[in-house]
């Protein structure tokens, strides 16, 4: 009977290590996908520009590169541009079970519970003209789920105050077009983080960064779970504003995820466009 139970004892012991072995190979190699970044900053708005977007975008881009995310950095991107960018970078990944970051800064607005990316380079003065030319958030979705990426992460940055020339002709039109998003579900095995809570306008901050990114800025380098982090940029930025702007996530991940990456993979310099 001992000599049974000692053989118990040792098969236990040998399926208890085999499925620590396979975990830990398993982490191993959610760690090791590839990963990529678009990062994107419009500040050149003819009749509302912002100072900080492209800032933003070229120091995100710095630091996820530093995390060692294939980064492509494009910044003040008018309509043909900025959806062929998106398009662009989501086929480049399809099919390669990648990790994927987004990253906008610029103007965003609402329009009938739709969110749009405002691109630079072309007048809105009505919203069948921000329909035809901005780029839907709806859109960027579509082909975040078409690339079958493992995990995605969307961060916009976009909620500043609303960037339309309001002439009397075109005011009650405009008053259709509402600054700040409005919130959309995360498609599966994806976070999208907003600056500040739905309808609201988030700060375009005093120094180099927005509010929101130089929080974010200061964080993600750290070893911590995207939840973790999030947190810790939403107490950030409460306490710049004064309790003015609170940053939401929604999520649909199904694993952990970590802004830093394995460190024996070598990535690319950073594509600008």
């Amino acid at each position: 009977m001992i000599k049974d139970c000692s053989r118990n004892g040792r098969l236990k012991a040998f399926l208890f290590l085999s499925a620590t072995l396979v975990a830990g190979l398993c982490s191993a190699y959610d760690e090791a996908l590839p990963r990529y970044a678009l990062v994107i900053g419009n500040s050149d708005y003819p009749f509302a520009p912002l100072r900080n977007p492209v800032n933003d975008a070229r120091d995100m881009a710095k630091k996820l590169r530093k995390l060692r995310y294939r980064t492509t950095l494009a910044t003040d991107m008018n309509p043909q541009q900025l959806r062929a960018t998106v398009a662009e970078f989501y086929r480049s990944v399809s099919g390669d079970n990648a990790v994927t970051v987004f990253y906008y800064a610029g103007h965003g607005v609402q329009l009938q519970n739709t969110n749009y990316l405002v691109p630079v380079g072309v007048s809105i003065d009505d919203p069948m003209q921000l329909v035809a030319n901005a780029y839907s958030i709806n859109e960027l979705l579509r082909e975040v789920e078409q690339s079958g990426s493992s995990q995605n992460i969307v961060i916009l940055d976009a909620c500043r105050n609303n960037p339309f020339r309001k002439t009397r002709a075109v005011e009650s039109q405009l008053r259709q077009i509402q600054a700040g998003l409005a919130m959309v579900e995360a498609p599966p095995s994806t976070l999208i983080a907003y600056a500040t809570e739905p309808g609201n306008v988030a700060e375009d901050g005093r120094g180099r960064n927005g509010t929101y990114t130089r929080a974010l800025l200061r964080h993600i380098t750290r070893a911590e779970t995207a939840e973790e982090l999030f947190k810790k940029v939403r107490r950030d930025v409460l306490r710049a504003t004064d309790n003015r702007q609170t940053p939401w996530e929604h999520s649909s991940l199904l694993e952990t995820f970590y802004f830093a990456p394995p460190r024996n993979k070598k990535i690319p310099n950073v594509v600008s466009f």
